[in-house]
């Protein structure tokens, strides 16, 4: 990050981009968020230094704020859901332009035609989660209770169908019993993923995130949070699979510590191409 001058941020939905504005404050770093209405937590206003909130579609307004204060080095984390784009929202004459660069409307073809823009623009765009890296897991078991072999067996599975899903850019979760894919994650995302299985397969059901192979990890980072777990407990889902180096655990105490009370067995592991192996592995 440029010594002195304030992060940007764009932010869209869940705690992602509010501990990102915490931690980046932390380190010294002023951050100006620009917040996507409908999408962003109304905690960024108080997490970070300042908020413009905005349409989306409105990206003329996001770089006009981040040139007024002296912004250099921007940074996009968050979710925003697919939704919003049904909703029809107004696009304003830089978003024209960005928009009819795209070849297709997939997750990773946004987040990279707005990657890019915005480098030629004049910014640099940098790691969500460079204030968040202790957040991010090495393979490993990261609870007390381990998977059986059945589970084991589950994950290797999932493991496979999860970074299929996600090399289609269609979701990053699957959820696994019996080595049967029982749910695929689409627009709805990772929890409401987790309670539709819950409904169709019961107890012991085994969710696995994947990334997609040379998937950005400036802005496009799998990631897991409290409410997961919870979910997760809710459906009796036993085992939460993560890919090792790439996903980022929000609030990582708190979420192993649910994790454990619900007696869930929390790994990472590395992806089918080795991604994320540690030596030890």
């Amino acid at each position: 990050m440029t010594p002195g001058l304030p992060v940007g941020l764009i932010a869209g939905e869940g705690d992602f981009p509010v501990r990102f504005a915490a931690a980046a404050r932390k380190k010294g770093h002023d951050v100006v968020a620009c917040a996507v209405l409908g999408a962003a937590s109304k905690e960024i206003e108080s997490a970070a230094t300042k908020t413009h909130w905005i349409k989306l579609g409105k990206i003329g307004k996001i770089l006009g704020h981040f040139r007024d204060e002296n912004v250099r080095d921007v940074v996009m984390c968050g979710r925003i859901r697919k939704e919003i784009f049904f909703k029809h929202p107004a696009i304003d004459v830089v978003g024209l332009k960005l928009l009819a660069a795209l070849k297709d409307q997939r997750t990773g073809s946004i987040l990279s035609a707005a990657a890019d823009f915005l480098e030629r623009e004049g910014f640099t765009v940098r790691s969500s989660v460079w204030a968040l890296d202790e957040d991010i897991p090495a393979e490993g078991i990261l609870t007390r209770r381990k998977p059986d072999r059945r589970e084991r067996a589950d994950v290797e599975f999932g493991v496979r169908m999860a970074r299929a899903l996600a090399d289609l850019d269609i979701g990053q979760t699957v959820v696994v019993k019996d080595r049967i894919v029982v749910a695929a994650e689409a627009v709805e995302g990772t929890d409401e993923t987790i309670e539709r299985a819950g409904r169709i397969a019961g107890p012991g059901c085994v969710i696995v995130k994947m990334n997609a192979p040379g998937r950005d990890l400036r802005f496009d980072v799998p990631t897991i949070g409290p409410e997961t777990l919870r979910r997760m407990s809710d459906a009796k889902a036993s085992v939460l699979a993560v890919q090792a180096g790439q996903t980022l655990l929000l609030d990582k105490e708190k979420l192993i510590n649910t994790a454990n009370l619900s007696k869930i067995s929390v790994i990472a592991v590395p992806g089918p191409d080795g991604t994320g192996k540690t030596e030890r592995g």
